[in-house]
Protein backbone atom coordinates (compact mmCIF):
# COMPACT_ATOMS: atom_id res chain seq x y z
CA UNK A 1 0.00 0.00 0.00
CA UNK A 2 1.67 3.38 -1.08
CA UNK A 3 2.10 6.03 1.58
CA UNK A 4 -0.44 8.24 1.35
CA UNK A 5 -0.86 12.12 2.88
CA UNK A 6 -3.83 11.63 5.04
CA UNK A 7 -3.85 15.39 6.96
CA UNK A 8 -3.13 18.98 6.33
CA UNK A 9 -2.98 20.16 9.82
CA UNK A 10 -2.35 24.21 10.66
CA UNK A 11 -0.21 24.91 13.38
CA UNK A 12 -1.81 26.75 16.22
CA UNK A 13 1.20 28.17 17.48
CA UNK A 14 3.36 28.82 14.30
CA UNK A 15 2.25 31.23 11.59
CA UNK A 16 2.71 29.88 7.90
CA UNK A 17 3.49 26.39 9.27
CA UNK A 18 1.45 23.18 8.39
CA UNK A 19 1.79 19.85 9.90
CA UNK A 20 1.31 17.34 7.13
CA UNK A 21 0.34 13.88 8.71
CA UNK A 22 0.75 10.61 6.84
CA UNK A 23 -0.44 7.14 6.93
CA UNK A 24 2.50 5.49 8.47
CA UNK A 25 2.12 8.03 11.40
CA UNK A 26 4.65 10.37 10.54
CA UNK A 27 3.99 13.69 11.07
CA UNK A 28 6.25 16.56 9.33
CA UNK A 29 6.21 20.35 9.94
CA UNK A 30 6.21 22.43 6.53
CA UNK A 31 5.66 25.87 4.90
CA UNK A 32 2.03 26.74 4.07
CA UNK A 33 3.34 27.95 0.57
CA UNK A 34 4.98 24.84 -0.11
CA UNK A 35 1.70 23.06 0.51
CA UNK A 36 0.06 24.70 -2.56
CA UNK A 37 3.39 24.93 -4.76
CA UNK A 38 3.42 20.93 -4.33
CA UNK A 39 -0.01 20.55 -5.13
CA UNK A 40 -0.63 18.85 -1.38
CA UNK A 41 -4.28 17.68 -0.33
CA UNK A 42 -5.83 15.35 1.92
CA UNK A 43 -5.82 11.32 1.09
CA UNK A 44 -2.94 11.94 -1.49
CA UNK A 45 -0.96 9.30 -2.57
CA UNK A 46 2.85 9.50 -2.04
CA UNK A 47 5.35 8.69 -4.75
CA UNK A 48 8.89 8.30 -3.62
CA UNK A 49 10.23 10.77 -5.70
CA UNK A 50 7.77 13.69 -4.02
CA UNK A 51 8.26 12.10 -0.65
CA UNK A 52 11.65 13.09 -1.02
CA UNK A 53 10.85 16.49 -2.01
CA UNK A 54 8.53 16.79 0.76
CA UNK A 55 11.41 15.54 3.17
CA UNK A 56 13.70 18.55 1.86
CA UNK A 57 11.32 21.06 1.79
CA UNK A 58 10.81 20.39 5.36
CA UNK A 59 14.00 20.54 6.78
CA UNK A 60 14.92 22.83 4.43
CA UNK A 61 12.20 25.10 6.00
CA UNK A 62 12.88 24.06 9.21
CA UNK A 63 16.98 25.15 8.93
CA UNK A 64 16.31 27.85 7.73
CA UNK A 65 14.16 29.59 10.08
CA UNK A 66 16.26 28.64 13.14
CA UNK A 67 19.57 30.17 10.93
CA UNK A 68 17.41 33.27 11.20
CA UNK A 69 16.84 33.03 14.90
CA UNK A 70 20.21 32.32 15.58
CA UNK A 71 21.51 35.20 13.48
CA UNK A 72 18.79 37.80 15.64
CA UNK A 73 20.34 36.45 18.75
CA UNK A 74 23.85 37.59 17.62
CA UNK A 75 25.74 38.46 14.64
CA UNK A 76 27.43 35.24 13.04
CA UNK A 77 30.00 34.45 10.22
CA UNK A 78 29.31 30.90 8.39
CA UNK A 79 32.50 29.55 10.89
CA UNK A 80 29.91 29.84 13.87
CA UNK A 81 26.63 29.10 12.58
CA UNK A 82 28.08 26.17 10.12
CA UNK A 83 28.20 23.72 13.46
CA UNK A 84 24.86 24.69 14.60
CA UNK A 85 22.68 24.39 11.70
CA UNK A 86 24.80 20.61 11.02
CA UNK A 87 24.04 19.99 14.83
CA UNK A 88 20.38 21.14 14.24
CA UNK A 89 19.83 18.97 10.58
CA UNK A 90 21.20 15.69 12.95
CA UNK A 91 18.68 16.83 15.22
CA UNK A 92 15.52 17.34 13.04
CA UNK A 93 16.52 13.71 11.50
CA UNK A 94 16.61 11.79 14.22
CA UNK A 95 13.13 13.60 15.34
CA UNK A 96 11.45 13.54 12.60
CA UNK A 97 12.91 9.95 11.54
CA UNK A 98 14.32 11.34 8.31
CA UNK A 99 16.70 8.99 6.53
CA UNK A 100 18.89 10.37 3.71
CA UNK A 101 21.75 12.57 2.91
CA UNK A 102 20.68 16.31 3.40
CA UNK A 103 24.00 18.08 4.13
CA UNK A 104 23.40 20.43 0.85
CA UNK A 105 20.82 21.93 2.19
CA UNK A 106 23.11 23.37 5.15
CA UNK A 107 25.35 24.87 2.05
CA UNK A 108 22.39 26.73 0.39
CA UNK A 109 21.13 27.72 3.59
CA UNK A 110 24.62 29.27 4.11
CA UNK A 111 24.80 30.31 0.67
CA UNK A 112 21.32 32.56 1.09
CA UNK A 113 22.01 33.71 4.20
CA UNK A 114 25.45 35.49 2.60
CA UNK A 115 23.74 36.88 -0.17
CA UNK A 116 21.25 38.65 1.93
CA UNK A 117 24.54 39.53 3.86
CA UNK A 118 23.24 38.41 6.64
CA UNK A 119 26.38 36.45 7.76
CA UNK A 120 28.76 39.76 8.23
CA UNK A 121 32.07 39.79 9.29
CA UNK A 122 32.24 43.02 10.05
CA UNK A 123 29.00 42.67 12.58
CA UNK A 124 30.57 39.63 14.13
CA UNK A 125 33.88 41.99 14.45
CA UNK A 126 32.26 44.77 16.66
CA UNK A 127 29.71 41.93 18.55
CA UNK A 128 33.08 39.74 19.69
CA UNK A 129 34.83 43.29 20.74
CA UNK A 130 31.70 44.08 22.65
CA UNK A 131 31.71 40.45 24.28
CA UNK A 132 34.83 40.74 25.18
CA UNK A 133 36.22 44.08 25.69
CA UNK A 134 37.20 43.62 29.20
CA UNK A 135 40.02 40.83 27.83
CA UNK A 136 43.49 41.95 26.47
CA UNK A 137 44.47 42.85 23.24
CA UNK A 138 46.62 39.83 23.15
CA UNK A 139 43.42 37.64 23.72
CA UNK A 140 41.31 39.35 20.90
CA UNK A 141 44.28 39.01 18.81
CA UNK A 142 44.17 34.49 19.42
CA UNK A 143 40.58 35.27 19.36
CA UNK A 144 40.38 36.78 16.23
CA UNK A 145 43.24 34.98 14.48
CA UNK A 146 40.88 32.09 15.19
CA UNK A 147 37.98 33.23 13.04
CA UNK A 148 40.43 34.41 10.25
CA UNK A 149 38.97 38.21 11.18
CA UNK A 150 41.53 41.27 11.24
CA UNK A 151 42.15 41.54 14.13
CA UNK A 152 41.67 45.14 16.23
CA UNK A 153 44.03 47.84 15.85
CA UNK A 154 46.50 47.57 19.46
CA UNK A 155 47.44 50.83 20.89
CA UNK A 156 50.21 50.72 24.15
CA UNK A 157 48.03 52.15 26.28
CA UNK A 158 45.17 49.79 25.52
CA UNK A 159 45.51 46.77 27.97
CA UNK A 160 47.01 49.25 30.73
CA UNK A 161 43.58 51.39 30.98
CA UNK A 162 41.70 48.14 30.54
CA UNK A 163 43.25 46.72 33.63
CA UNK A 164 42.72 50.16 35.45
CA UNK A 165 39.17 50.31 34.37
CA UNK A 166 38.46 46.82 35.64
CA UNK A 167 40.37 47.50 38.59
CA UNK A 168 38.56 50.51 39.52
CA UNK A 169 35.54 48.78 40.07
CA UNK A 170 33.83 49.04 43.85
CA UNK A 171 34.44 45.37 44.42
CA UNK A 172 38.10 45.93 44.09
CA UNK A 173 38.66 49.28 45.90
CA UNK A 174 38.24 48.25 49.51
CA UNK A 175 41.51 45.62 48.39
CA UNK A 176 44.72 46.12 50.30
CA UNK A 177 47.02 46.13 47.25
CA UNK A 178 50.41 46.66 48.89
CA UNK A 179 49.07 43.48 50.28
CA UNK A 180 51.39 40.38 48.28
CA UNK A 181 48.27 37.74 48.91
CA UNK A 182 45.85 39.98 47.28
CA UNK A 183 48.57 41.46 44.98
CA UNK A 184 49.35 37.76 43.49
CA UNK A 185 46.17 36.78 43.40
CA UNK A 186 44.76 39.70 41.46
CA UNK A 187 47.65 39.02 38.96
CA UNK A 188 46.84 35.63 38.93
CA UNK A 189 43.48 36.46 37.55
CA UNK A 190 44.20 39.34 35.46
CA UNK A 191 46.67 37.27 33.46
CA UNK A 192 44.19 34.47 33.19
CA UNK A 193 42.24 36.90 31.34
CA UNK A 194 45.17 37.14 28.97
CA UNK A 195 46.82 40.61 30.02
CA UNK A 196 50.36 40.44 29.84
CA UNK A 197 52.42 40.27 33.41
CA UNK A 198 54.65 43.67 33.35
CA UNK A 199 50.95 45.58 32.19
CA UNK A 200 49.38 44.21 35.36
CA UNK A 201 52.18 44.81 37.61
CA UNK A 202 52.33 48.88 36.46
CA UNK A 203 48.83 49.02 37.17
CA UNK A 204 48.87 47.81 40.63
CA UNK A 205 51.66 49.38 41.59
CA UNK A 206 50.53 52.79 40.63
CA UNK A 207 47.21 52.45 42.42
CA UNK A 208 48.51 51.04 45.34
CA UNK A 209 50.71 54.28 45.49
CA UNK A 210 47.76 56.81 45.07
CA UNK A 211 45.69 54.97 47.96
Amino acid sequence: MPLQLQRLLPSRRTKNRVWLIFSDSLKLPFYADDVLKLGLKANLDISDKLFENIKNRSLYYLLYNYSLNQVALSPKIQQTLLPKLRQKLYFYQKKYKLTGDFQILVDEIIDKLSSLNLLDEASFSEYLLRKNKKRSQQYLSRLFSFYHLTSPQNTPEGDIQNIKDILLKKKYLSLNLSDNTVKNKLITSLFRKGFAYNDIKTVIDELSKNK
